[in-house]
């Protein structure tokens, strides 16, 4: 099947030199698999954020959603989740602001300074404050990886800013690298759990992935093409994740879940020489297709995971909550020929803290303004 050629645009580890387009002055570079802000020097000429970032968050002590004795992690107990959302609720509104600023800039196409000083700064208050340095569980660390990937996509999008705002980016790039070391040992030092081979760890594999295309690291990058690999290579022949199937009535909740890091992955291994997309015969693809097929017509899932499947969150329009697919604007950008099948699911934009904001409008330039 063709692919759609890239467009290469390289994010320096080092130091950058602006001039409308990024342009490296040091040999060792990294490659960001979607356009940036193309008009970085025809700004609003705005440095000051008007905006408050939310406190960092230093310390988590997250435990589990789900029903203690319930095995497939598919019932959940109010009270856990109750308590769950409110421990992380300021980091969950951190990853939001960032990311929002962060589109804010993209979406512009340069203009929006003022977002990407907003973003910065927020990342800067976190770093400076080595936030989310002290996770007291395995849960904490787990639940994590989706603000961590969501900050280094959004750091990737606002750092060609950097030069024209004179920021110093040193403390943020240090504290990104941080997490990221802490996060990688999580899954190869903690023996053969499910965790380690399911949906959690391709967010891990995300969030390291993403630090490392924003810090020039390709060590990282490694570590993220094994999570990869270990999540494609599971699916079978119908385009199944057998760990995900054992969620039972959650199956295809999970699986549109563990989907989306595998395909921005895949995205940022694929522009930095990984042969991503064919691996394990082209196992992303099924996948994609599997869940995807699952939102509206659940018969298949329900056979494999041998129950009926709980209802997916829907807009007014009737159509998927668009956060729950944010990621299909990024495949779609491989696999044009899906398009006219599944952009039907969604009728807008599509967002997501987890990924870095609006993905929409990094994989597709004209939905920018």
């Amino acid at each position: 099947m063709a692919l759609v050629k890239l467009s290469r645009f390289s994010l320096m580890a080092g130091a950058l030199i602006l001039v409308g387009t990024v342009q490296p002055i040091q040999a060792a570079t990294l490659t960001v698999p979607f356009e940036l802000a193309r008009h970085v020097t025809k700004n609003n000429g705005k440095e000051n954020c008007a905006d408050n970032p939310p406190a960092p968050v230093v310390s988590l002590n997250l435990s589990s959603i789900y029903e203690d004795d319930d095995d497939s992690h598919s019932t959940i107990d109010p009270q856990h989740k109750d308590r769950y959302d409110k421990a992380v609720a300021q980091t969950r509104q951190f990853a939001a602001f960032v990311t929002r600023q962060a589109s804010n800039y993209t979406g512009t196409d340069g203009n929006r300074l003022d977002a990407a000083s907003c973003a910065l700064k927020a990342l800067d208050l976190w770093a400076r404050a080595d936030a989310l340095s002290d996770l007291k569980t395995r849960q904490s660390y787990l639940s994590t990886t989706r603000i961590l990937a969501g900050a280094a996509l959004a750091y990737i999008q606002v750092r060609p800013a950097a030069a024209l705002l004179k920021f110093d980016t040193g403390t943020i790039e240090k504290w990104l690298s941080g997490l990221a070391d802490r996060t990688i040992p999580i899954y190869t030092e903690s023996g053969d759990r499910t965790s380690n081979k399911q949906n959690h760890r391709y967010w891990g594999g995300l969030a390291v992935t993403a630090v490392g295309v924003a810090i020039g690291r390709k060590d990282y990058l490694d570590f993220g093409f094994e999570s990869y690999k270990l999540g494609v290579c599971q699916v079978t022949a119908d385009g199944a994740l057998p760990l995900e199937l054992m969620r039972k009535k959650k199956a295809r909740d999970y699986h549109l879940h563990a989907t989306g890091p595998l395909v921005m992955m895949a995205s940022l291994l694929q522009a930095n020489g990984y042969d991503a997309l064919s691996e394990c015969d082209n196992g992303l693809k099924r996948l994609a297709h599997f869940a995807l097929d699952s939102i509206n017509d659940p018969s298949r899932i329900e056979t494999l995971a041998g129950e009926p499947q709980v209802k997916l969150p829907r807009d007014k329009n009737g159509l998927i909550r668009p956060d729950r697919i944010a990621w299909l604007d990024a495949y779609l950008h491989y696999y044009p020929e899906d398009r006219k099948l599944y952009g039907k699911l969604f009728d807008g934009a599509l967002f997501s803290s987890n990924f870095g904001g609006r993905i929409s409008v990094l994989y597709n330039v004209s939905e920018r303004d």
